[in-house]
């Protein structure tokens, strides 16, 4: 029993260490200034990349500001579609389910490319292009997939039985879904709301095609500096890309904890 779980402690170790091994590799590039090959360490160090973006650069504190609100925008509107369509998926028989769940779908096995050049044709017509509310709408294109497939599975493993038994007992709508659906499903909502917010903020060809470049967020920075052979800027708009995804995560964690922790109970 000992080997076998050293094994086990073992190979999970060894995945973690090759998942996190490019994140590390992103931390030493902001910081080296002079790494020869074959060397494994860089020889010098200095904070030069973060002053050059973080001080030098005066777009990036509006591109952070700007990407942190449309992915809160795409967030709340993924969330107002994704949870009546997932209960709906999940609670109602109509003609045409099977077909509505895979056109669910296409944004994410069509290229996001295609699907942004219909996109923008729409949004040239109705005058949306180059608009913050366009490259929000686009953004809730991409992560409502993911938000309305996670909210489909929460409604149909939670079940409606309590909500049938609260409509029995003369309990309101309203009622029913505060006290009764919201906490039911409060988890696959935060859920479905980080990785609309995650989806968001990594979105680039979307961002460029959608806003016309006069949306500029941290993506925007990103790439160019990529193409251009700027490793190390890059990796420091990579690193704040990644500890805003993190910090996203922890706080969806802490309101749930913290709504749960609240005698959230289901009063009928």
């Amino acid at each position: 029993m000992k080997s076998k779980w050293a094994l086990q402690s073992g190979f999970f170790y060894i995945c973690v260490f090759l998942s996190c091994a490019p994140l590390l590799l992103l931390l030493v590039l902001t910081v080296s200034t002079f790494w020869p090959y074959p060397d494994l360490i860089p020889q010098t160090v200095s904070l030069e990349y973060f002053e050059h973006v973080f001080l030098r650069n005066n777009q990036t504190i509006p591109a952070i500001i700007t990407s942190l609100l449309l992915a809160f925008v795409t967030a709340v509107l993924s969330l107002l579609i994704a949870v009546p369509a997932g209960k709906a998926l999940a609670h109602y028989n109509f003609f045409g389910k099977g077909f509505v769940k895979i056109l669910v779908l296409v944004p994410m096995i069509v290229p996001s490319v295609a699907v942004s050049i219909g996109n923008q044709i729409s949004m040239i017509h109705l005058g949306l292009a180059g608009t913050f509310t366009g490259v929000a709408l686009i953004h809730s294109v991409f992560a409502l997939p993911f938000a309305i497939r996670i909210m489909g599975n929460v409604f149909e493993a939670a079940g409606n039985q309590l909500q049938l038994q609260a409509a029995v007992l003369g309990a309101s709508p309203v009622f029913i879904f505060r006290h009764i659906t919201i906490p039911q499903i409060m988890p696959g909502m935060l859920a479905a709301a980080a990785l609309s917010f995650t989806i968001s903020i990594a979105q680039y060809i979307t961002t460029f095609m959608i806003g016309g470049g006069r949306i500029i967020t941290v993506t925007m920075l990103l790439v160019p500096h990529i193409r251009g052979g700027q490793t190390h800027i890059a990796a420091v708009y990579s690193v704040l890309l990644i500890v805003t995804a993190i910090i996203c995560m922890v706080l969806m964690e802490r309101i749930l904890r913290r709504y749960y922790s609240m005698d959230n109970i289901y009063y009928v």
